[in-house]
């Protein structure tokens, strides 16, 4: 009888053990990723003060397994400039190709993570003055861009979450265009920030 017992309860042990884990499950990063967000975002060009602006953004990603997970993320805001060399109606976009690494745990509701992506950014100007004398319909500045990352992720159940993001972008505006005139081969230092909340979906 009590090897009965013994072993009746050794087989309720090891299937509550097996099962367990199923059931614990808080959070995942593997496969397809999707997620948006409100943006607030900054740009400094050069020695200029830094400009802030509001936004929004989205991204859409791999995991690949629970670490790495390859992603693609857009990101625009808008923002009026005055007493610059360029005043307007400005508008800035990023476009990110880059690695997320999580520091997941499947058992946890929480996961920070890290990122790097490379890309490029583009600020356009509608309406602008230049160096308040010279007008012209609309005015971009574009160029590549290196950006790192980090955030963390909280989830209300195994596949959505919410998501808090910081980036940071460095580049240079290569080039410059006035209306039809373009300007290449330049070198405008410029670093731009953005602040991300939002949410993210793995369906």
């Amino acid at each position: 009888m009590r090897r009965t017992l013994r072993g009746s309860s050794l087989v309720l042990l090891a299937g509550l053990l097996s099962s367990a884990p199923a059931t614990a499950q808080e959070s995942t990063t593997r496969g397809f990723n999707v997620g948006l967000h409100l943006s607030g975002q900054s740009l400094t060009v050069e020695d200029d003060e830094r400009r802030g602006a509001g936004g929004a953004g989205l991204i859409v990603g791999y995991g690949v397994n629970r670490t790495i997970e390859i992603f693609l993320q857009l990101d625009g805001a808008s923002f009026d400039v005055e007493n610059a060399a360029v005043e307007g109606d400005w508008t800035m976009g990023h476009g990110d190709i880059g690695v997320r690494f999580h520091f997941a745990n499947s058992l946890r509701s929480w996961v920070p993570y890290l990122q790097a992506a490379v890309g490029g950014r583009l600020v356009s100007v509608e309406d602008g003055v230049i160096n308040q004398t010279t007008q012209a319909d609309e005015i971009t500045f574009s160029g590549g861009t290196f950006s790192l990352g980090g955030g963390v992720m909280f989830y209300f159940n195994e596949t959505l979450a919410a998501d808090l993001q910081l980036i940071g972008s460095a580049g240079s505006f290569t080039e410059v265009r006035a209306d039809n005139v373009t300007v290449g081969n330049l070198d405008i230092e410029a670093t731009s920030g953005r602040f991300n909340i939002g949410v993210s979906w793995w369906p």
